[in-house]
């Protein structure tokens, strides 16, 4: 009888996990198309309160011969044609900021404290590289030192 016993408690158990996974299969089919599945994983995309996406880039240069500049900003992005294009452009915009900006505007402008002209000459800048231009820039930090 103990066999007999066992053998229901078996079947039961396989039977039981067989009808789980059926029906987690037909919620999955069934909101497959409602699923994010970013939302679940452990990797999410930076985002900001209002729901933007954005890339950070860090920009360190040396204003004359005492001066320090590291800043740290945001870079809106709308689709993810446009994050792959800056993503993979990145590295240049870098390269470009440090080598043609001038370096005594920029020592005035950070000196004066003129945010507005820092943010239209880096975005000008950005939009040379970029297919589709950005608008804004956001900085995350600035110190000069």
């Amino acid at each position: 009888m103990n066999v007999e016993d066992n053998r229901g408690r078996f079947l039961a158990i396989v039977l039981s996990v067989f009808v789980l996974i059926v029906i987690c299969v037909t919620a999955f089919i069934y909101h497959n198309e409602k699923m994010n599945f970013q939302n679940i994983s452990m990797l999410r995309q930076k985002k900001d309160k209002g729901g933007l996406k954005y890339l950070k880039c860090q920009l360190m240069s040396n204003l004359g011969t005492q001066n320090y500049l590291m800043l740290e900003m945001a870079i809106p992005y709308e689709n993810k044609t446009q994050y792959a294009d800056l993503n993979q452009k990145i590295d240049r915009i870098k390269s470009d900021m440090l080598t043609n900006i001038d370096q005594e505007e920029m020592n005035k402008w950070v000196e004066e404290r003129d945010y507005v002209a820092i943010k239209g000459e880096l975005l000008k800048v950005i939009n040379k590289h970029t297919k589709k231009p950005i608008e804004h820039i956001y900085f995350d930090s600035f110190l000069y030192q």
